[in-house]
């Protein structure tokens, strides 16, 4: 029996290093209205915390559905049974002082998550650490200039005001900058020509002083957000499948299609063979293979340059559970196109909610929601699709 705990705020808690800490208000509330999502990875008679609700049918359905056991959070203090594994969505210094509470197996307590080591496992979180991986990837044989970025468009790491200032000044059509720690668009600005402002440069010089470092990176011309997920275990990487998702200007998740793609989007089975190929030999040669065991995903980017695609392999590295590992572990629920999606209920989608439509057990209409009703701020769910276009996540 697994325990699953949802804590979209991973990030931020390892950058803070406490365990007993208040997440800031827009994870906070992520946590208490999505806390049901990792259902979606359990398996028959595992369990997963969350947030009491007054749906009861909402729980009963997916308790049916998954064979999973929900316990409220509150409950945590109480419990008394042995888990053999604890499947935080992402572990942090918090994570640990809950799974202190619980029972746990020495087996899960042998892997390389099975304790905290705020030296050794700070850097996978780290944006420094995805920059590192890249250049693995760049110092590959398979790497090809004409393909993948120019080694000169490889992200830059900044630990003084000057030396990012620097670095954006040899990227004249638009940089990024990046907090150290941080994802899901927390941390990031977009500087889309060689203007750079005060309220700019006043955020990099803060970033600097908080983390003691900023990521400076090249303004790509974007076509498509994908993400390439593995399974990290015993020092290896497996490829798991690839998933197409969109984001809100300032890269903000928003929603990934339905089920696993087997190449990159309007790439090749070669180019797609090719770029996990690098990833793979890359992972094993990192931090994320020797310290870390469990899901990862590599958000990756198809671009224009000119009149040409190519691809980004290494945007981010999430070293945990994702919304677009979510998304492809649902397809066997779904039996047309369909998107996963997240949403504030106060800006609802222009689809319309329509009643879930069944047929053989699989979703093939309607809106199936995948929280309960009565969440305050934020639901999800998965639309399914009539006529899904081809630039977007729907591809």
């Amino acid at each position: 029996m697994d325990f699953f705990f949802f804590n979209p705020g991973c990030e931020i808690e390892v950058s803070v290093g406490k365990t007993v800490y208040s997440l800031p208000k827009y994870p906070a509330l992520l946590e208490r209205d999505l806390s049901v999502l990792p259902m979606c990875f359990a398996r028959r008679g595992d369990c997963v915390a969350y947030v009491p609700t007054k749906d009861t049918a909402f729980i009963e359905f997916w308790k049916e559905r998954f064979q999973c056991e929900f316990m409220d959070v509150a409950e945590l203090k109480h419990c008394r049974r042995e888990f053999d594994f604890f499947r935080p969505w992402g572990i942090s210094p918090r994570m640990y002082w809950i799974a202190g509470k619980l029972w746990l197996s020495d087996d899960y307590i042998n892997t390389p998550v099975g304790r905290w080591d705020s030296d050794i496992h700070k850097q996978l979180f780290s944006r420094a650490t995805s920059a590192d991986l890249f250049r693995r990837m760049a110092d590959s044989v398979l790497y090809d200039e004409s393909q993948w970025p120019l080694k000169s468009q490889l992200p830059r790491i900044a630990t003084t005001r000057d030396e990012a200032l620097e670095m954006f000044n040899d990227m004249p059509h638009g940089s990024v900058f990046k907090a150290i720690y941080g994802s899901s668009g927390r941390g990031i600005r977009i500087l889309r020509s060689n203007n750079m402002t005060p309220n700019a440069a006043k955020w990099i010089a803060s970033m600097i002083k908080l983390h003691g470092a900023i990521s400076c990176e090249n303004l790509f011309d974007k076509v498509t957000d994908f993400s390439v997920h593995y399974d990290i275990d015993d020092g290896k990487a497996k490829f798991v499948g690839i998933s197409t998702f969109t984001t809100s200007e300032t890269g903000a998740y928003v929603g990934s299609r339905v089920g696993r793609q087997e190449r990159v989007p309007g790439f090749d089975d070669v180019v797609t063979k090719r770029l996990i190929t690098m990833q793979i030999n890359a992972l094993e040669n990192s931090p994320y293979s020797k310290y870390y065991c469990g899901p990862l995903g590599v958000d990756c980017m198809v671009y224009r340059d000119g009149g040409q695609l190519k691809i980004n392999p290494c945007v981010e590295v999430n070293c945990r559970y994702s919304m677009g590992r979510l998304a492809m572990e649902v397809g066997n629920l779904v039996g047309v196109d369909a998107v996963f999606t997240v949403f504030n209920k106060a800006n609802r989608p222009s689809l319309p909610l329509q009643k879930p439509v069944f047929s053989d057990g699989k979703l093939v209409g309607g809106y199936l929601p995948l929280t309960p009703n009565d969440t305050q701020t934020f639901s999800a769910g998965i639309y399914c699709l009539d006529n899904p276009p081809v630039d977007d996540v729907r591809m």
